[in-house]
């Protein structure tokens, strides 16, 4: 446990120290776990890029030393609380449950595209506008290398839900620090997961 908490807590600094493309590559290959021509094919690149933005993000966190003063993952038991109401906030659209499980300073990017919010309104506003609309989404809780993340599926009319992407999210204490939203449909069956039925 120790271990996997440490390695977790160095890919929260990862985020403050990381290119956009370091950080995308970096979690697909060392959380997500997908393999370099994968992950080529995902950010419309080549293997060698991939390979090279591997070996620089992994230096760079090599060179950022122990930062784990200040950062705490929660306890089981408030992980999943945290979890259950993200789920809850995002498939009722509810701006301001999501508010409450958000640190003030998080953080939001969807490799490969370069968008990138930071801090609770920019994050919240976009979700609002751009995303967040009652019933649309369907998130199921999942784990990817020990991190905490989320299969995302769509509503596609009727009783259908198709695949859309995966979520990885960071926690911090009791607040959710960064989301990283993988939009691509193909990234679900890694997970094992079906298109499911509407309630």
């Amino acid at each position: 446990m120790a271990g996997r908490t440490g390695v977790r807590l160095a890919f929260v600094a990862a985020l403050q120290y990381l290119s956009a493309r370091q950080r995308a590559v970096l979690t697909l290959r060392d959380v997500l776990g997908f393999r370099t021509a994968e992950v080529a094919e995902m950010l419309d690149t080549t293997p060698a890029a991939v390979d090279s933005a591997l070996r620089r993000a992994r230096t760079r966190l090599a060179e950022a030393g122990p930062v784990e003063d200040g950062l705490a993952e929660p306890a089981e038991a408030t992980m999943r609380t945290l979890l259950d109401g993200y789920v809850d906030a995002f498939s009722r659209a509810d701006p301001d449950a999501l508010v409450n499980l958000l640190r003030i300073d998080v953080e939001l990017e969807m490799p490969p595209t370069p968008t990138w919010f930071t801090g609770r309104r920019a994050v919240v506003g976009f979700l609002v506008d751009r995303v967040l609309r009652p019933h649309l989404w369907r998130l199921t809780p999942t784990r990817a290398n020990g991190q905490p993340a989320l299969v995302v599926h769509r509503h596609a009319g009727d009783e259908r839900y198709e695949p859309y992407g995966i979520q990885v999210l960071t926690l911090i204490g009791t607040r959710i620090a960064h989301i990283t939203a993988f939009n691509d449909p193909s990234l679900v069956p890694t997970f094992d997961f079906a298109p499911t039925p509407a309630p």
